[in-house]
């Protein structure tokens, strides 16, 4: 019987005291995939998870399990990756602290909404969000990149946002 083969992307997984860089296998659009309710695992093939932490050592496994709820954002580092997210047109720049990060970008919302309720009006859990700067307030082992141009964000994982002045 012939394997079934899916395309993997190379993607950063940021969570409160894990940095795990890997490689994804969505099954369908990334949306889709990640707001599964009731899927709770996110899969990364040859991973480095990296422990925060000065005394911490970094461990490389060939498949890492994620519980999805705890991930504050993934970075998709592939711009191959980014052609499976769905995106409204209409954004909004705003800035959100979730876990140890910051990030500054453009918010993708239908037309009839207003960022104030941006979270309530959003199907799922995780969002794209686009032209992003990023800015942790923990040394990661790996630096976070300043830059991307796609991350999905975990709205699980909000503390509050606001709109960029």
């Amino acid at each position: 019987m012939e394997q079934i083969q899916r395309p993997r992307y190379a993607v950063q997984v940021i969570l409160p005291t894990y940095q795990v860089i890997g490689q994804a296998e969505p099954i369908g659009p990334w949306l889709d995939y990640l707001n599964v309710v009731d899927k709770h695992l996110l899969t990364l093939h040859d991973a480095r998870v990296l422990p925060v932490g000065s005394a911490a050592t970094a461990a490389t496994r060939p498949e890492v399990s994620i519980n999805r709820a705890e991930a504050c954002l993934i970075i998709l580092t592939e711009r191959a990756a980014h052609a499976s997210v769905f995106m409204h047109k209409h954004t909004e720049l705003a800035i959100t602290h979730l876990g140890p990060i910051i990030c500054r970008g453009e918010y993708h919302m239908g037309v009839d909404v207003r960022l104030g309720i941006f979270f309530d009006s959003f199907v799922g859990d995780f969002y794209p969000v686009t032209n992003v700067d990023l800015h942790s307030a923990v040394a990661y082992p790996e630096p976070v990149p300043a830059k991307a141009e796609l991350v999905l964000l975990n709205r699980r994982q909000v503390q509050f946002y606001y709109p960029a002045a």
